[in-house]
């Protein structure tokens, strides 16, 4: 459908007529000058209320005729009007309701005010194909009701649509111009074209007319020619989820997401989890098996079982090293420590065995300084006579009491003093610095061997495994078969060999199986120490592993060198042990710089013969025959009381009544248990006769009396009895060899 021409003048000039005022459609100016643009308004009233049409065409693209109308055909065309061909690549924006029923009228649109004046872009140019037609008349095609101008807000320009199909049989090309639309009359029959409009008032819109709805005629639709296919609008897919996000990104209408939303920290969670060991928060895993779930109430079990037992060895641990006694007994910075910076990373325990089996008074005490290397290869063990003659600084003797300097046995540092008087004593015989206090009462070291079931080491005269009275008798046993040990080297040796075969297994990790075994263990074991207050029951366990782990050269045995045994003082009553001074800083002073004992002096084996003397036979004191060769008043004898029971002077005067002299009397404090004459070599007749006239005493050779012959006082003791040239030296008077050590026992 086409509508009539728009003329753009007063004097009826079509658009396109180049004869008129002016070739745009405007208003003409005064003075010859360009047009003005044409309002809305302006071009609906000069096209007598008829505008539908040339806004549908213009929003369909289609170039309007030059002057806003089209002339009329010459001829009028039958059968229904053609449609406008729109040009090619422009689609209307068409309201996408049906096409109305073309016999139903649209009410007309009341009357509203006048709008202000919109400009117009200019008129497209008319194709120079399109026949000009002249002007005239409007012909009226159809009786179709005029359609009242739609009023639409100002909006911005839509982009450009596809153009629609032509109608079939239209033979207009899309380049063809519109096809003119007649004048729609406002009602009734066609009417001739209303005269041109005023001319514009520029300063001021002329108000619209209201147009009268006509009916719109029937348009066969046509089927439209074959177009290629669209592709189907691609729906916006969902953004994957960022890895390692719970929030996948959604899509958002018009708006394009190239990137994937990064997760937020804190909040956001992994979906699925990041690998297979994680399967996610919502995944179900499966049920564990019935023999994953007995592994599990095993591992549970075991678990707790070690568990109870840990706890069961730390709380038995911590029992037992609050239960030891201790005292404080150690003095590491005083002024008798040699060279204490060299005795840094070393250690050395005092070891002390007390109430030993068998023995009473000073001969009751043991003693041992064990000196350990600082990597714990290597070990010195010292034993020191209880009844050597030493210089004990002052010490203290309780909270506030001060012992002054003093000379005295040795033990009686202890038995008098205490234990820091003994530490004293030993620093100052040694010069090494004492860090540990260890003392062990002997006479409950049999009750240890018991709580393990037996000692773990060879004893000598033991058959297998020692029990405890064992452990007793071999402690006893330690004076000999003559039944003496002055120094007291016996009786150390003895206490280290059963230290190691009790302490070692006691406090090793083979016995945190037995529990109970352990418990009654250390606990006995609390009852027999007394430590200082810096040792700890670990430090113990130290020493017990050292000395029963080392052997052969790695364990060095000694005793401090002894120059004389009995000797009695001048105004006292009581024999001491005279320690070698000279010698005894020698051997100190090598453990100190070097750890070991000292070698043989260089110079006196270099002094020595080419070829040795051999060495003495062992000769039998009292061999078959033996009689006495020298009267008694040629022999003086020592007489020392070894029973404590003061039997000095009756023995003493007895020997007088016979014809002997009587040297020094006085009190023997070592452990001696039975009656012997102690003698040097060079003295052998003399020791003979006094041996003749005191039946029962066994002759022993000892170096350190010198040229003096010593009788000791035993409990056996009998009356002397009078001895002349030639009487027989009892047999009974030869010593007795002692039993030759097991190799098994070390």
């Amino acid at each position: 459908m086409a509508d009539e021409p728009t003329r753009n003048g007063a004097d009826g000039t079509s658009a396109g007529d180049p004869s008129g005022p002016s070739t745009r459609a405007g208003k003409a100016v005064p003075g010859g000058g360009p047009p003005a643009p044409l309002t809305v308004q302006e071009l609906i009233a000069r096209s007598g209320g008829t505008g539908v049409g040339r806004r549908r065409a213009e929003r369909r693209g289609a170039p309007p005729a030059p002057g806003g109308r089209q002339p009329a055909d010459p001829a009028p065309r039958t059968g229904p009007p053609a449609p406008p061909v729109l040009p090619t690549g422009w689609q209307p924006a068409m309201p996408s309701t049906p096409p109305e029923d073309d016999e139903a009228p649209r009410p007309a649109t009341p009357p509203s005010s006048p709008s202000p004046s919109l400009p117009l872009p200019p008129p497209l140019s008319a194709s120079p194909s399109a026949p000009e037609r002249p002007a005239g008349p409007p012909v009226r095609r159809s009786a179709a009701p005029e359609v009242a101008p739609e009023r639409r807000p100002t909006a911005p320009p839509r982009p450009p649509a596809r153009p629609a199909p032509p109608a079939t049989g239209s033979t207009a090309a899309p380049s063809s111009p519109p096809v003119p639309v007649p004048p729609r009359p406002s009602a009734g029959p066609a009417t001739p074209a209303t005269p041109a409009a005023p001319p514009a008032v520029p300063d001021r819109p002329r108000p619209t007319p209201t147009p009268t709805p006509r009916p719109r005629p029937a348009v066969p639709a046509a089927a439209p020619p074959a177009a290629p296919p669209r592709p189907p609008a691609a729906e916006p897919r969902p953004v994957p989820a960022f890895p390692g996000t719970a929030h996948p990104s959604a899509p958002v209408p018009g708006v394009r997401r190239s990137l994937p939303i990064p997760p937020i920290p804190g909040l956001d969670v992994p979906a699925g989890g990041n690998s297979a060991a994680d399967p996610g928060p919502g995944a179900e895993r499966p049920p564990p098996s019935a023999r994953r779930r007995r592994l599990t109430r095993i591992a549970v079990a075991v678990s707790a079982l070690l568990g109870l037992v840990l706890a069961y060895h730390v709380a038995l641990y911590f029992y037992v090293d609050r239960s030891m006694s201790r005292v404080d007994a150690l003095v590491t910075d005083g002024p008798e420590v040699v060279a204490p910076q060299l005795q840094e990373s070393s250690q050395t325990y005092l070891v002390v065995g007390t109430d030993l089996p068998g023995r009473s008074g000073l001969a009751s005490v043991s003693t041992l300084v064990a000196h350990l290397s600082a990597d714990g290869e290597r070990a010195t063990l010292v034993s020191v006579p209880p009844t050597a003659a030493t210089d004990t600084p002052a010490c203290r003797t309780g909270e506030d009491d001060v012992r002054p300097p003093v000379t005295e046995p040795f033990a009686a540092a202890l038995l008098e003093g205490g234990p820091s008087c003994l530490v004293r004593s030993v620093q100052q015989l040694t010069g090494l610095r004492i860090d540990h206090y260890l003392a062990v009462d002997l006479g409950r070291l049999p009750g240890l061997v018991d709580a393990l079931g037996g000692a773990a080491g060879c004893l000598p005269g033991a058959a297998g495994e020692p029990t405890g009275e064992q452990a007793r008798e071999y402690l006893a046993g330690s004076v000999g078969p003559n039944g003496t040990d002055v120094t007291g080297a016996a009786a150390a040796e003895r206490q280290r060999r059963l230290l190691a075969a009790t302490l070692g297994p006691g406090m090793s990790a083979g016995l945190v199986t037995e529990p109970v075994t352990l418990a009654r263990f250390l606990t006995r074991a609390a009852g027999a120490f007394t430590v200082d207050e810096d040792t700890t029951l670990a430090e113990v366990r130290t020493l017990a592993s050292t000395l029963g782990d080392l052997s052969g050269d790695a364990l060095q045995t000694a005793t401090v060198p002894v120059a004389a045994i009995g000797s009695v003082p001048a105004g006292g009553d009581q024999a001491a042990v005279v320690v070698d001074g000279t010698a005894t800083r020698a051997l100190f002073d090598a453990v100190i710089y070097t750890g070991r004992l000292p070698e043989d002096d260089p110079a006196e084996a270099a002094a020595a013969p080419a070829e040795p003397a051999p060495a003495p036979a062992a000769v039998d004191p009292v061999p078959e025959g033996t009689t006495v060769t020298v009267v008694p008043a040629a022999v003086t004898v020592d007489v020392l009381d070894a029973t404590g029971g003061g039997r000095t002077a009756e023995v003493a005067d007895a020997l007088v009544g016979q014809g002997f002299r009587v040297g020094a009397r006085g009190a023997e404090p070592a452990a001696v248990t039975r009656t012997v004459v102690r003698y040097a070599a060079a003295s052998l007749e003399l020791a003979r006769t006094v041996a003749a006239a005191v039946p029962g005493a066994v002759l022993v050779e000892t170096p350190e009396v010198g040229s003096a012959v010593q009788l000791v006082i035993g409990p056996d003791v009998a009356g002397p009895v009078p001895v002349d040239i030639g009487t027989p030296v009892p047999p009974a008077a030869a010593p007795t060899a002692p039993p030759a050590a097991s190799s098994s026992c070390g």
